[in-house]
């Protein structure tokens, strides 16, 4: 069976996790406000030095496409997204140019990447395939990747650094700013705390996001959600994702809110008659609820741009919760 989109990207937290280079340099990776070209962004793979104002951006995660659209960058090329019929990803606003979408989202191709003549090259949020192939894309144009650790860097840092890159560092602020006070609306709204438990079941495996200090936990945690502290004390699978047997599904009970990404409605309904998810009081009480493999995948990687889709994924689900 193939493995969904989505829960890839469970994969790509764990592929460099604990094995990431620290940030080099010792420059605010945001750069001054207003900072004259040349701009050097260092980053957890080395350093990018941009010459001169990028006119030809290549994007390779989501989290990027988010970013650089939202602080206008020139994008003239993406990784798709397999889950959408044009390729767009959810929370890029506004939407990128149609036919830019076309490059593998885990399998770089990099005579494709250096045929758009990129001037800066964005992964930040790529997959594991692009973190290995970084040498090498560094030679078609300056690349930006990843701060810390792939897949569990803050999205605030990301839009810095991407905002430093395009010479953007007072809009990436302005970003953050806006994402900032759209979450204290939303927490505000919320009411009291909850406990909330988000995840993954693809083929036949449950899988729960826990790590405390990853940019989805975080991300709850702001608008006034916690993981169950018998949840949040499972083994980690790897780089604190936790499997959850399904002798061990009762534990999803302890949540007010249980988000579970399921790829295909037929896993959904396997989901839902595990014995004990169907005995329990998650679907009666209407404290369950099935995402798509896009809503899963922005939960995943939040980040400032991404925020205004976060919010209104969230929501309706939250509120009848």
């Amino acid at each position: 069976m193939r493995i969904p989109w989505s829960v890839l990207v469970l994969a790509g937290l764990v592929a460099l996790s604990g094995c990431a280079p620290g940030v080099t340099g010792t420059s605010d990776p945001a750069g001054p406000a207003g900072a004259a070209f040349p701009v050097t962004v260092p980053h957890g793979q080395g350093e990018a030095v941009v010459p001169a104002p990028p006119q030809r951006v290549v994007v390779l995660g989501a989290g990027d496409a988010q970013i650089a659209s939202a602080l206008g960058a020139p994008v003239v090329g993406a990784v798709r997204n397999p889950a959408a019929p044009d390729g767009s990803w959810r929370g890029v606003d506004p939407p990128l140019p149609a036919g830019v979408s076309t490059l593998d989202p885990l399998a770089p191709d990099l005579e494709a990447v250096a045929a758009l003549r990129p001037d800066l090259i964005l992964m930040t949020t790529a997959q594991p395939g692009y973190a290995a192939a970084y040498p090498r894309l560094a030679t078609i144009a300056p690349t930006v990747s990843y701060r810390h650790a792939l897949l569990q860097d803050a999205g605030e840092d990301l839009t810095r650094m991407i905002g430093a890159a395009l010479g953007r560092a007072d809009a990436a602020e302005a970003l953050i700013a806006r994402s900032d006070a759209a979450l204290a609306r939303f927490r505000a709204e919320l009411g009291p705390d909850r406990r909330y438990v988000f995840g993954q079941y693809a083929a036949g495996t449950t899988y729960l996001v826990t790590a405390p200090d990853g940019p989805s936990v975080r991300f709850f945690e702001r608008i006034g959600l916690t993981v169950p502290p018998a949840v949040a004390a499972l083994p980690p699978w790897q780089a604190d994702i936790a499997q959850l047997p399904d002798e061990q599904l009762g534990l999803l009970d302890d949540a007010d809110v249980v988000l579970i990404g399921v790829p295909t409605d037929g896993e959904g309904r396997e989901f839902t008659t595990r014995p004990l998810v169907a005995r329990g009081p998650l679907v009666r009480e209407g404290r369950l609820h099935l995402l798509s493999v896009a809503d899963s995948a922005l939960l995943l990687t939040p980040n400032p741009a991404s925020t205004p889709a976060l919010i209104e994924t969230l929501r309706p689900l939250l509120e009848t919760s």
